[in-house]
């Protein structure tokens, strides 16, 4: 259940950072709502997820499985390119947050 509530909490954060590219300045009404209200649902499902897990394996895995989820989300809505070493960035942050859940 707790990784299933820091799932919901990486999606309203990956939600409201993509969101945010459409706020242009916060100038735009309706981007701007749904980029605070994400942002507000997900910071308070992430503070009952502390509750219960280990503050560096959440903060871990919320950071990287969001950078990766942002990553795509770029890709697929602003047809954001990647250049090699953003790549193997990702690639590194993969295997660093994997090896923070293992170990």
């Amino acid at each position: 259940m707790n990784y299933l509530l820091l799932l919901v909490s990486i999606g309203f954060e990956v939600l409201g950072t993509s969101l945010l590219k459409k706020t242009n300045g916060f100038t735009n009404l309706l981007p701007t709502l749904g980029t605070l209200i994400s942002y507000f649902i997900c910071l308070f499902v992430l503070s009952h997820v502390l509750k219960r897990l280990p503050l560096s394996l959440t903060y871990a895995t919320w950071g990287s499985v969001g950078l990766i989820l942002v990553t795509i989300a770029g890709i697929v809505f602003y047809q954001e390119t990647l250049s090699i070493y953003s790549i193997i960035g990702l690639f590194l942050v993969v295997t660093g947050t994997v090896l923070i859940n293992v170990f």
